[in-house]
């Protein structure tokens, strides 16, 4: 991002940029900081989503392709982008201001049960032994991670709205009446659902695919109804931004075109 774009982004993503990319935040937190490709691409979503007109937003309905391979790197994308919107919504609320880039409605699509497991850990952490299904939350990503996404001074608030607002499952139903959720669905009937009723979402996908289920009769039925939510989500009239994971490009090695 340059000077000139980061003057243009609002106070509080100038903060979340420093911490998340400036010298002395990461020497506080002994190294700890993004890959070069994470950084590049939460800049140039970032300076592209914040350039829009947001009177405008409602009808762009935009789509952010975002090149990383799947694991980790989207993970700390992931969240990174989440409490990006979520701080900013906070604070023009605060102000009294209703822009429209920024929004307290999250839904991720997980079609597999191993990928919907995954984002469970993220947001709720792991199962508790024996916990009949309970789970500790100081397990979770959003909280390894912490150091790392959050301003010191605001992971009460981000942590307090993770845990007030992370569900899936029937529950979600009730939740997304609320001010603000994170909805982890199937990619199915529950995500339009989910869809419809939001006044504004920003939905996370993924278009990368681990190996192992490349040629299962799941992963078919789950890339066509992914599909089918994202046109909905483009064509519904209201706000709705979709964050798109892809396949990063080949990297070519010494001598390759």
């Amino acid at each position: 991002m340059t000077a000139k774009s980061q003057r243009r982004v609002t106070a509080t993503t100038s903060a979340l940029l420093d911490w998340w990319f400036g010298r002395e935040a990461i020497c506080l937190r002994d190294g700890q900081g993004f890959h070069d490709r994470q950084r590049r691409v939460i800049q140039d979503t970032i300076s592209a989503h914040e350039a829009m007109d947001p009177h405008s937003l409602r009808l762009e309905r935009p789509v952010h392709r975002l090149a990383l391979t799947q694991g980790e790197q989207q993970i700390e994308v992931l969240l990174a982008l989440l409490v990006w919107q979520l701080l900013n919504r906070n604070d023009a609320l605060a102000a009294g201001t209703d822009d429209a880039r920024f929004t307290r409605h999250f839904i991720a699509v997980a079609a597999h049960d191993p990928a919907r497991e995954r984002l469970r850990q993220v947001f709720f952490g792991r199962p508790r032994p024996g916990g009949r299904g309970q789970r500790d939350f100081g397990t979770s990503d959003l909280v390894r991670l912490s150091p790392l996404l959050i301003p010191t001074a605001r992971h009460e608030e981000v942590h307090a709205f993770v845990r007030a607002s992370a569900c899936h499952g029937a529950p979600l139903f009730h939740q997304i009446d609320g001010g603000g959720v994170i909805a982890l669905t199937d990619g199915r009937l529950e995500a339009l659902e989910c869809l419809a009723r939001l006044p504004d979402a920003m939905l996370f996908d993924d278009d990368t695919r681990p190996p192992y289920l490349e040629r299962c009769e799941e992963d078919r039925h789950g890339l066509a109804w992914r599909h089918h939510v994202r046109r909905f989500a483009t064509a519904r009239r209201g706000f709705g931004v979709q964050v798109v994971f892809t396949p990063p490009p080949p990297e070519h090695g010494p001598g390759q075109p």
